[in-house]
């Protein structure tokens, strides 16, 4: 039971990190055609800020989510998880 517990934090959790980056990276598309919207700019670096720092807790309790994420780790533990696509990380 702990197992689909700690799945469906963890799922719940990606599914915060995808939505603020994919509000940020709209935000950005929005800034590249109107780069002097500073309440754009704000709301952007609020987002930036707020992904990095699900991502940072994410790879605390599951591992890396990118490979590159790997070298805050001792190891190449990019493999150890099943990747979000795979059965074993959504059930």
């Amino acid at each position: 039971m702990e197992s689909k517990v700690n799945n469906s934090e963890r799922n719940l959790l990606m599914r915060k990190i995808q939505s603020n980056y994919f509000s940020a990276y709209d935000l950005q598309l929005y800034l590249d055609t109107h780069p002097k919207d500073q309440k754009a700019f704000k709301m952007f670096r609020e987002l930036v800020t707020k992904t990095k720092q699900l991502i940072e807790e994410y790879e605390k309790n599951y591992g890396p989510l990118t490979a590159w994420s790997s070298i805050k780790s001792q190891t190449y533990n990019w493999l150890e998880e099943p990747w979000n696509w795979e059965k074993e990380a959504n059930s």
